[in-house]
């Protein structure tokens, strides 16, 4: 004679803890990827605005493409400038697109060895 046994019923798996620690993580993440270090928050940054082309280039030294200097539409000689002791802003030099590097090395090497401390070669930023 066979008896009948009960079916034993499966323990049902304890889910609560598993999802306490998901939320535990995810809290941690927050955290841990929103603080950031802020080493400049004591510092205000300068401003600065953009000038115009015209603004940039005025008084500046042009070469043209062939290598040929002028100042206020005048031609000039890099033996001819002479450093300005008390004026703080750079020397604007504005280039040719076609003039060559090694001219444009050796015209800003000159000006460099005739006394000109500070030279700023004035670009435009290429459209996109």
């Amino acid at each position: 004679m066979r008896l009948q046994t009960k079916p034993q019923k499966r323990a049902l798996e304890n889910t609560i803890p598993l999802i306490n620690i998901v939320f535990l993580m995810l809290i941690f993440f927050l955290f841990a990827g929103s603080i950031d270090r802020d080493d400049a928050k004591n510092v205000k940054p300068a401003e600065t605005r953009e000038q115009t082309s015209r603004e940039l280039i005025a008084g500046a030294l042009i070469m043209a493409a062939d290598g040929s200097i002028l100042q206020n539409d005048q031609p000039v000689d890099v033996a001819d400038l002479v450093p300005i002791g008390s004026e703080s802003s750079p020397l604007m030099v504005v280039a040719d697109k076609a003039l060559s590097g090694q001219t444009l090395a050796r015209t800003l090497a000159a000006l460099k060895k005739q006394g000109f401390a500070e030279i700023t070669l004035v670009t435009v930023r290429a459209s996109k």
